[in-house]
């Protein structure tokens, strides 16, 4: 009789009872996908995941406990029964349902008995539509030259030690589904024809991020005249591609030249300033010169040796100041060989920049002579000057104050 009873109250407290007091409350149903080991949560389920699993978080009374009254079914397949039921804190438990990677979107249910809980969606991510999304940003080709990495279009072909290729894949999913190895650098000689396919593999950090910064090095040196072209190519899709080129060293040298002039000034108290015209004596306790290079080749990177010589008064020869290798690209490179003590400035008339004896540019530490004019409107012509792109800004600093009605 007592048997018969206990089973009559099960029946009674599962099926008559009101549903408010019985079944599970507080449900919350997340779709995982599983690929080489990492779980995503909540995203797209690509067409190559490894596999798909639901989880539904329950607030189970405890005569809603059994796991064989839980079922997930999709429309054409069979009801599918959890694959594992784990308690959680506060009276909740963990259902794990597993199933195939779909073909298409699925859309499901989730119930207790016969009783509809949540409807789960399985949203559903096709390799073209992947492929698609994604985006490279910044590709950039980077040329080893020395200990020294540096993006660049064109290099010094016998200086090349090697080419760095980097730059950002992005995407609007993670990007768990290149864990089959799909990112290639194609390093490509296009003088020849050569190729050199380096495959880019991804860290789980990555797989499981939306964006991946990416570096490949080619297996040769790059020493050949002539264009390199680098492409990212993601399954089959050539996602970016730039273009290097590898020059002769006398056409890199050819194209030196120099930008703009300073000078460095260390005054008595111990500062020290860049400045464009020479102060006055009594202020200088040290003084060197400072030269702005850069090549006239668009996106160049090379190294040259430059010198700096202290141009003495009379008729003494240039004093070698330094000489060093200095890399140089299209932009302005700074090269500032050291000081000179006051007393010694008195001796010398400017610096001068080599390269293999060529001289690139000027620094003249005499003043910006002065014509005068005479009274028929002639003018003195003023003694001989070597004429610096300072000299050049204050000649149009006096002719500003000329047009201002100020005087030159």
């Amino acid at each position: 009789m007592r048997h018969w009873i206990t089973r009559w109250l099960d029946w009674a407290m599962n099926d008559l009872l009101p549903l408010a007091r019985t079944r599970p409350r507080g449900q919350a149903v997340h779709v995982r996908y599983e690929k080489a080991g990492l779980a995503v949560y909540d995203a797209p389920v690509p067409w190559n995941a490894d596999a798909v699993v639901v989880e539904a978080l329950l607030r189970l009374p405890p005569s809603a406990r059994r796991k064989t009254d839980f079922t997930l079914r999709f429309p054409g397949g069979p009801p599918l029964a959890p694959e594992a039921m784990r308690p959680e804190p506060d009276d909740r438990h963990r259902l794990l349902f597993r199933l195939p990677t779909p073909a298409a979107p699925l859309t499901g249910e989730l119930l207790w008995k016969h009783h509809l809980l949540a409807r789960v969606a399985v949203p559903f991510l096709p390799s073209a539509d992947f492929l698609a999304s994604l985006e490279l940003r910044v590709p950039t080709v980077g040329v080893r030259l020395n200990d020294q990495v540096v993006a660049a279009q064109t290099f010094v072909a016998t200086q090349c030690r090697g080419l760095v290729a980097t730059a950002v894949l992005a995407a609007p999913t993670p990007l768990a589904p290149l864990a089959d190895g799909g990112v290639r650098a194609v390093f490509r000689n296009e003088r020849t024809g050569t190729e050199h396919a380096v495959p880019v593999p991804l860290t789980t950090t990555q797989l499981g991020a939306k964006e991946a910064v990416l570096t490949a090095l080619p297996p040769k040196v790059p020493r050949r005249l002539g264009p390199w072209s680098v492409s990212w190519v993601v399954g089959g899709r050539t996602l970016a591609r730039r273009l290097v080129q590898g020059i002769p060293a006398r056409q890199f040298e050819a194209s030196l030249r120099v930008s703009d002039t300073r000078f460095v000034v260390a005054d008595r108290a111990g500062g020290v300033q860049v400045a464009r015209q020479v102060p006055p004596p009594a202020e200088v306790a040290r003084l060197g010169p400072c030269f702005l290079v850069a090549s006239g080749e668009a996106g160049m990177a090379g190294v040259c040796k430059l010198a700096v010589y202290a141009v003495v008064a009379g008729d003494g020869g240039p004093t070698l100041l330094r000489e060093q290798d200095v890399l140089v690209t299209d932009g302005p490179t700074l090269f500032a060989p050291g000081f000179v003590d006051a007393p010694e400035l008195a001796k010398l008339t400017g610096f001068e920049l080599r390269h293999k004896g060529r001289v690139l540019g000027v620094l003249s530490l005499s003043p910006v002579p002065r014509a005068t004019l005479n009274a028929e409107g002639g003018f003195k012509p003023p003694p001989d000057f070597a004429w610096s792109s300072a000299a050049d800004e204050e000649l149009n600093e006096r002719l500003q104050r000329l047009m201002n009605g100020g005087g030159g």
